[in-house]
């Protein structure tokens, strides 16, 4: 079974430069929701708080917090899935994703898209509360290009979320590598979205380079005709394969492709651009290298996915620009909590 593929409609602009550190969310909604895990020090998952346990200040100044019960609103979730680029590493990980996914959506009325992506969103199914309907091409993708557009991806995905209704909550799953390869998508412009629509991203992410590394001793024979660097003079016979008695000259052969290192070294030094925009909208980030750490981490975001505390306010400030979310417990200082940190707020605020 295919997922259906659809055209991809490019999204245009202009990559920005300025540092991913100093995006921030924008958000034109009335109401802002906070999504917030709460953790004792041993990373046990904290239940039964009420809304008067928290203490939410919107620069600095208290918000009246609303504590939503998440059965009420039910769950529309895209898993944006990488095929492309060095994911093909990590497809025997994905054996059984279609269960992990089953699990992390939970039950009706929650819903799920699974979309498939390279340099572009290449398939995409539709919302659907029963997982088993695609988990044939879920367990078993096609091999993508060599793209990794993670930022075109959000983007589509944040559109199909918009589209659903007003009332659900929204989130993404994303299964990737750590940094965006040949998006046109603006950064600027996914965590606008991002921050319009109240959507929590969830990261779960391998390294590209480690897997590529794998990949080339999985894969038999060098991938670059032989090229001959020298003559030496062997100090024993029978060191090379071919070449004279001890003391004769011997070619010596190696294989390089010099734009291999070149391109890990930069990847190395990329900074994990999955991680820092989960970060951003309130929601986490994991890190996999195989098949048990990918079960292991969906198993970890299933429990704190359907355990966290969904806040929301509305600003009692309209005033436009950057505005700093604090949360904290008035209680219990030395609980852990985990909620979104930002947002911003557009002059003019229009309901969504």
């Amino acid at each position: 079974m295919k997922l259906t593929l659809r055209k991809f409609a490019a999204f245009v602009g202009v990559w920005s430069c300025a540092a991913f550190a100093q995006t921030t969310l924008h958000t034109t909604t009335t109401l802002v929701v906070v999504p917030t895990l709460v953790q004792t020090p041993d990373k046990d998952l904290v239940y039964s708080l009420r809304a008067e346990d928290f203490v939410l200040t919107d620069n600095g100044i208290p918000q009246k917090v609303t504590l939503e019960e998440e059965t009420k609103r039910p769950l529309s979730l895209v898993v944006l899935m990488q095929t492309g680029g060095d994911a093909r590493g990590q497809f025997p990980s994905y054996a059984h994703l279609d269960t992990m996914i089953a699990e992390l959506l939970g039950e009706a009325p929650n819903e799920v898209s699974i979309v498939n992506f390279d340099s572009q969103p290449e398939a995409a199914s539709p919302f659907t509360t029963n997982v088993a309907e695609w988990g044939y091409a879920i367990d078993h993708p096609d091999n993508g290009d060599r793209g990794a557009a993670i930022f075109d991806s959000l983007a589509y995905g944040l559109n199909l979320l918009q589209k659903r209704p007003e009332g659900n909550r929204r989130a993404i799953l994303l299964l990737s590598q750590e940094h965006d390869v040949g998006s046109k998508t603006p950064l600027k412009e996914v965590v606008r979205e991002v921050g319009e629509t109240n959507t929590a991203i969830y990261s779960v992410t391998f390294s590209a380079e480690k897997t590529a590394l794998r990949q080339e001793f999985k894969e038999p024979g060098p991938s670059n005709k032989p090229i001959t660097v020298g003559n030496v003079t062997p100090p024993t016979v029978g060191t090379y394969p071919k070449g004279g008695d001890t003391g004769s000259p011997a070619e010596l052969k190696a294989y390089f492709n010099l734009s291999e290192p070149l391109r890990l070294i930069l990847g190395a030094m990329s900074k994990n651009t999955s991680a820092e925009v989960a970060t951003l909208s309130g929601g986490e980030w994991s890190g996999f290298d195989n098949a048990q750490e990918l079960t292991q981490d969906l198993g970890v975001l299933t429990n704190h996915l359907h355990n966290s505390y969904v806040l929301s306010f509305t600003p009692t400030s309209s005033e436009p620009g950057l505005h700093t979310i604090k949360v904290r417990l008035a209680h219990h200082p030395e609980l852990l909590v985990s909620a979104r940190s930002n947002y911003w707020a557009s002059e003019r605020s229009v309901q969504r």
